[in-house]
């Protein structure tokens, strides 16, 4: 999130920004942003601007000498509180750089027993890591996640502030573990973590930009569980909260997770339009990487309706957005959707190169499950060039890579199933789609069982 900087906020005051800047400010500061709220606690306060009748009588006579003096004020406590946030920013940043480049067993001392590392500054930084990590590293994500929970477990209102302020900094941080250990596919910690935070929302007095953000979160870990309809009510709940507010673009965010749902129930009428509802909304300046994936969700559902070309043509025209992201994840989601959409559109080479590269990179980054989803990509094109060998190599990796990562006995069994096939050279193309279709569904289904066609 972006804040007025103290140049904007005079602008605000004095009236002299465009509507529309007078406009994002205003809804900035109704948001709830806890940094906003310490820059502009008091500043409207009656006692500054009518804290003697010698001032109004000034103001009401034309004179704005009474007002520049209030307004010098007003933003001498603004630039001292700016000054005293960036120093907090600065500080947070020297403490996480000193935490990380500790081995992680000496992290977990530091954070129980330095009094040092008991710090809101440090809390903040974390929280502010998790969004970064899960651009970048989503095994990392939940180190960081679980870093910022101990800290903010730690803090009481002396070191934040206040009661409210501390409260936030805890729904945050449990909301984010949530969050990470649902997208490393541990729905059980997951589900946990999110028990806890949702007594913390609960029970506390949250600003609505930031509860908002954790129904967000929540709204997916219920989706994780296939608990569609609870799903959807926690997103109409944030959705609610952010039409209040003005927050267009996070609406057309929750839009994006309501258009989720809709995908796993079949509801193809309603994930198309929410889709591109959340492409009207979404700012693509404020919000790049959402924009891009809603674009990206967009693509993908052209193709899977058999509008390839029209999916070729949208990719083309995004792929300067992913780059501009620049992060792994993004990097490889492009290529991995490079390679779906040619091998649409039969350029099977190229659909080749793209699956074996984002296959090795998902085994680096050890994600078992999307390697074996773009495995079994790889060995589609295997198939249908008729290279049996490549085909049972690809299926048992597949298979060994899977069962070092997951737990998930069906998904197993499914490559099982392929694997053994492709060692009799009875791997078709259908059979590939099939074990495919079962691993999308049955990522966040334990309880899904795997058929194998006859």
């Amino acid at each position: 999130m972006s804040h007025p900087t103290p140049k904007e906020l005079e602008g605000f005051v004095l009236g002299r920004l465009s509507s529309a800047e007078m406009r994002d400010v205003a809804r900035h500061l109704l948001v709830g942003c806890p940094q906003c709220q310490e820059v502009t606690t008091g500043l409207w306060e009656p006692e500054d601007i009518f804290e003697d009748p010698q001032t109004l009588s000034l103001a009401e006579e034309g004179s704005h000498d009474g007002y520049d003096e209030v307004l010098d004020r007003v933003f001498e406590r603004i630039l001292t509180t700016e000054a005293r946030l960036t120093d907090q920013r600065s500080l947070g940043r020297k403490l996480y750089e000193e935490l990380m480049q500790c081995p992680a067993e000496r992290r977990q001392l530091l954070l129980g027993n330095s009094q040092r590392f008991r710090s809101r500054a440090l809390c903040e930084r974390l929280i502010e890591e998790c969004y970064e990590a899960f651009f970048e590293d989503p095994r990392r994500l939940v180190e960081v996640a679980r870093l910022a929970v101990q800290v903010a477990d730690r803090l009481d209102t002396g070191d934040c502030g206040g009661e409210e302020v501390l409260a936030s900094l805890r729904v945050r941080a449990w909301a984010h573990l949530g969050n990470a250990l649902r997208i490393n596919s541990d729905l059980m910690g997951s589900e946990q973590a999110f028990t806890k935070a949702e007594s913390l929302l609960n029970g506390n007095r949250i600003p609505p930009v930031e509860r908002a953000r954790v129904l967000s979160f929540m709204g997916s870990g219920h989706m994780a569980h296939r608990r569609f309809a609870e799903a959807l009510q926690t997103f109409d709940r944030a959705a609610t909260i952010y039409k209040k507010l003005g927050q267009w673009s996070l609406l057309g965010r929750t839009l994006l997770q309501k258009s989720l749902v809709c995908s796993e129930v079949g509801d193809d009428e309603g994930e198309m339009r929410y889709l591109r509802r959340a492409l009207d909304l979404i700012d693509p300046q404020a919000d790049p990487r959402v924009f891009l994936a809603a674009r990206h969700n967009l693509i993908y559902t052209l193709y899977e309706r058999g509008r390839v070309r029209e999916a070729f043509a949208l990719l083309y025209h995004t792929r300067p957005l992913y780059l501009k992201a620049g992060d792994r994840i993004n990097l490889l989601k492009l290529r991995w959707l490079e390679g779906t959409v040619a091998f649409g559109l039969q350029r099977i080479d190229q659909a080749e190169a793209a699956f074996r590269e984002v296959r090795e990179a998902f085994m680096e980054l050890g994600l078992g499950y999307d390697a074996a989803l773009s495995s079994l990509d790889l060995a589609s094109v295997y198939i249908l060039q008729g290279r049996s060998a490549d085909v049972s190599r690809v299926a048992e990796e597949t298979l060994a890579i899977f069962q070092a990562h997951n737990s998930h006995r069906e998904a197993i069994a499914a490559l099982l199933v392929f694997s053994s096939a492709a060692r009799i050279n009875r791997a078709g193309i259908d059979l590939a789609r099939e074990v495919s279709s079962f691993l999308k569904r049955a990522r966040n289904n334990p309880d899904l069982r795997f058929s194998a066609p006859s």
